[in-house]
C-alpha cells in the first residue's frame, strides 16, 4: 500500500525509470523510489520538469500531485481519473440524494467534527472547555440548522490558541492550518474521484464555482488532527505569531498523513481513513442509510 509523501523543493527533473520514480536534482545525485510506495507528491518549486510517461504512470497508480503558488502553499491538484466500474450508477444515486439523507449525514459530520475538537482540548488538559464543546456537540440536530458548528468553532479556537483570528493571513498558525487542510482536502478529492462519486456535488457545500464541494464536506472531522499538530509544532519550536512557514514545518504537516486515527473501532492511518470514510459514504448512498457513514476520531472511546 502506498505511503510515501514526496516534497520537491529544488530545481530538478522527475521521470520514470524502470517502473520507478526518478528524482534528478540539478545540483545533486539521482534518487530512485519505488513508484508503488508513493501516495502524494508536492511540487514546492516551479522549477520542476515532469515527463509525460511519469504523469501517466502516476495516474495509473492513483498518486496525488500538488502544485504550489509563489509562497509554496498548495494551490492546485492533479487527481487521477479512474473510470469506476459503476460510475454511471453512483452518479445517478448521488444526484438523487434526498434532503433528509443529506441533513442526517451532515449532522453526523458536524457531531464528529465537534467531538474531535473537544478531544483536542482534552489532550491539552482543558477539561472544562472539553466538556463545554461536548455539550454543544450533543445538541447538533439534523442539518445543523442552528449552526452549532460555527458556535463551537469560535469557542474552540479561542480556547486552543491565544490572541488568534482565523482570517489573519500574517499569523503563522493560519498558514500552517491552511497548509495542512490543503493536503488532506487533496487526498479526499483523489479518493472521491476513485470511488465513482462526483466531488463537485456536495452534501452541505453547494458553491457552483467549487469543484470539490463534497471534499469540503468530508474534511470537517479531519481538521482537528491538523489543529493539534499545528499547536504541537508551535510549542515545540517556540514559533512567534508572525513567522514564515518553514520547510521543516511543512514536512511535519505532511507526515500527519501517517498519524494513527480510529475509524469504525479500528486503527488506521489518517491517509487510509479517507478512503474508508468515502467507501462508507458509497455504501450509505447505495443503501440509503445515513447511519452507515464512518468518520475518524482520535481514540477508540465513544
Amino acid at each position: 500500500m502506498a505511503w510515501r509523501s514526496v516534497i520537491i523543493s529544488k530545481p530538478s527533473k522527475i521521470s520514470l525509470k524502470n517502473h520507478n520514480f526518478l528524482y534528478s536534482p540539478i545540483d545533486g545525485k539521482d534518487i530512485v523510489v519505488p513508484i508503488v510506495d508513493i501516495s502524494v507528491i508536492i511540487l514546492e518549486t516551479h522549477q520542476v520538469t515532469i515527463t509525460s510517461a511519469l504523469l501517466s504512470r502516476m495516474a495509473e497508480e492513483n498518486i496525488l500531485i500538488f502544485s504550489c503558488d509563489k509562497k509554496h502553499t498548495p494551490n492546485g491538484i492533479f487527481t487521477p481519473f479512474h473510470q469506476h466500474s459503476r460510475f454511471s450508477l453512483m452518479v445517478h444515486l448521488q444526484i438523487k440524494w434526498s434532503e433528509p439523507f443529506k441533513k442526517r449525514v451532515w449532522q453526523q459530520i458536524i457531531q464528529q467534527k465537534i467531538a474531535n475538537q473537544a478531544s483536542v482540548l482534552k489532550q491539552l488538559d482543558k477539561t472544562k472547555e472539553y466538556k463545554e464543546l461536548l455539550n454543544i456537540q450533543k445538541r447538533v440536530k439534523s442539518g445543523d440548522l442552528e449552526n452549532l458548528e460555527a458556535q463551537a468553532a469560535k469557542l474552540y479556537f479561542n480556547y486552543l490558541f491565544n490572541n488568534f483570528m482565523r482570517r489573519d493571513v500574517s499569523d503563522w498558525r493560519n498558514s500552517a492550518l491552511n497548509y495542512g487542510y490543503s493536503i488532506i482536502r487533496g487526498v479526499i478529492a483523489r479518493d472521491l474521484s476513485a470511488s465513482g462519486l462526483i466531488p463537485a456535488i456536495g452534501i452541505h457545500h453547494k458553491n457552483q464555482l467549487n469543484s470539490f464541494n463534497l471534499a469540503d464536506d468530508l474534511i470537517e472531522p479531519f481538521r482537528a488532527f491538523v489543529d493539534l499538530e499545528v499547536d504541537k509544532i508551535q510549542k515545540e519550536n517556540n514559533i512567534p505569531k508572525i513567522h514564515e512557514l518553514h520547510f521543516n514545518h511543512k514536512i511535519k504537516l505532511v507526515e500527519l498523513l501517517q498519524k494513527t486515527v480510529y475509524i469504525n473501532d479500528e486503527k488506521s492511518t489518517l491517509l487510509n481513513s479517507s478512503s474508508i470514510v468515502i467507501n462508507s459514504l458509497v455504501g450509505a448512498t447505495k443503501d440509503n442509510e445515513f447511519k452507515s457513514l464512518k468518520l475518524p476520531r482520535f481514540d477508540n472511546e465513544e
